[in-house]
């Protein structure tokens, strides 16, 4: 085994064992593995609490059935989200609102023109809305009723229009589209925090054998590059480690949600609709934009002696990462649109840009190899670049350099 790949044992075993990887990892897969038992836990809560319950001046019985009959919104048990009382009076209603008993009271005014609704103090809640658009629902058909017209005609005339959505290019529509944007933004917030966590954890690791002086000791027998190359791959391998451990949850959580749901059910997302290109694209982007940020964090910390000065000098970097991660969201809402397209040809956006373009948009596929071919020199040139700042960096202590002083050194490196 080769220098490099006795640094990356040396970074990944002893991290791996290290008691705050393990529980955060324990705490990540629980979490997600809880995903699966979540609906069944909030519909039993849903379901023993209830919904709201409005009284309704009703003497007659008349208006409450076809006011309970026109709320939206059922409870997992089959009860109404929102539960309708008559009651015989305004007194009672209003006695009832104030001891508690109701969240509200509706109250038809005598002569039926306006209808007022009295909610319990300091929150009317959502019944209001609920019973606005119930209530101009049964005027409606009140006054169509008028008109002459029975149930059937009454029925079609609110029936909805049919449309079908079709893009171009092949992009996704409907259930298809959903599960690709979830996919997207799951994944992009992946990249994003496993560079943010284990981008900064190559930096400070480095930055810790350097304060040590176990640098120098290291640097007599193995080459600077190896150094950095073995650090940068030690912890990647870490953070996929853990990955797998949470990518398991999720799988058992989706297994099991399937069989509680069963096997035609249409709800949750379809994985189907994910292709092995998708995922493809997702790993060429994932281990890209690890490596570009990791090589450059990598070349900074090499610079610095001291833990205190890492969160000035690497904001840069993370500042670089929250504009991609911005204009993902961008490309998110318009994939095809000139900020989208631009982005995904900056190699220190692409990681996450061209993603989102290419699952959720219909891109070009020339755009999205150059996208992807920018992107890979730009890692060769990153990495070049901060091993040639790491060989000199490493041996560098006291005042921390410049950003000119640093661009030098990248000339000096191999000298």
């Amino acid at each position: 085994m080769g220098n490099i790949g006795l640094i990356v044992l040396r970074e990944y075993r002893q991290r791996v064992r290290a008691t705050s990887f393990r529980v955060t990892t324990a705490i990540g897969f629980v979490l997600i593995l809880g995903l699966a038992f979540a609906p069944t836990i909030l519909n039993s809560i849903q379901s023993a609490t209830g919904g709201g319950t409005v009284a309704v001046v009703d003497p007659g019985k008349n208006l409450s059935p076809t006011l309970r009959n026109a709320l939206p919104g059922k409870l997992p048990n089959g009860e109404p989200q929102t539960k309708i009382v008559a009651v015989q009076s305004k007194s009672s209603a209003e006695k009832g609102v104030k001891n508690g008993e109701y969240e509200g009271a509706l109250i038809p005014s005598s002569g039926g023109k306006e209808t007022s609704f009295v909610y319990r103090s300091p929150q009317p809640g959502t019944e209001a809305d609920k019973l606005r658009g119930a209530l101009s629902s049964i005027a409606a058909e009140q006054r169509l009723r008028g008109l002459g017209l029975d149930n059937q005609k009454i029925a079609g005339v609110f029936a909805p229009a049919s449309l079908r959505v079709e893009a171009t290019g092949g992009a996704p529509t409907g259930q298809e589209f959903q599960t690709r944007f979830w996919l997207v933004y799951v994944l992009v917030f992946m990249l994003y925090l496993t560079v943010v966590q284990y981008g900064n954890m190559v930096a400070m690791s480095v930055i810790g054998e350097k304060s040590s002086r176990i640098t120098e000791i290291m640097t007599a027998s193995v080459r600077p590059l190896d150094q950095m190359t073995g650090k940068i791959l030690g912890v990647g391998l870490l953070g996929l480690t853990q990955y797998a451990v949470w990518i398991a949850a999720g799988l058992i959580a989706l297994l099991i949600d399937r069989l509680r749901s069963g096997q035609g059910s249409d709800r949750g997302a379809d994985l189907a609709a994910v292709s092995p290109g998708v995922l493809l694209l997702f790993a060429l982007c994932f281990v890209l934009g690890f490596l570009l940020y990791a090589a450059m964090l990598a070349g900074l910390g090499s610079l610095l002696s001291r833990t205190e000065d890492a969160q000035q000098s690497m904001m840069p970097v993370f500042m670089l990462l929250m504009g991609g991660f911005v204009l993902t969201f961008v490309a998110m809402a318009n994939p095809n649109g000139t900020p989208a397209v631009v982005g995904s040809f900056i190699p220190f956006f692409s990681p996450l840009v061209v993603f989102a373009r290419a699952v959720l948009g219909s891109p070009p596929a020339w755009q999205v190899a150059l996208s992807l071919l920018l992107l890979s020199a730009t890692v060769a040139v990153a990495t070049w670049a901060a091993a040639r700042i790491y060989r000199i960096g490493v041996l560098m202590y006291g005042k921390r350099p410049s950003l000119i002083e640093a661009s030098r050194l990248v000339w000096k490196g191999g000298n």
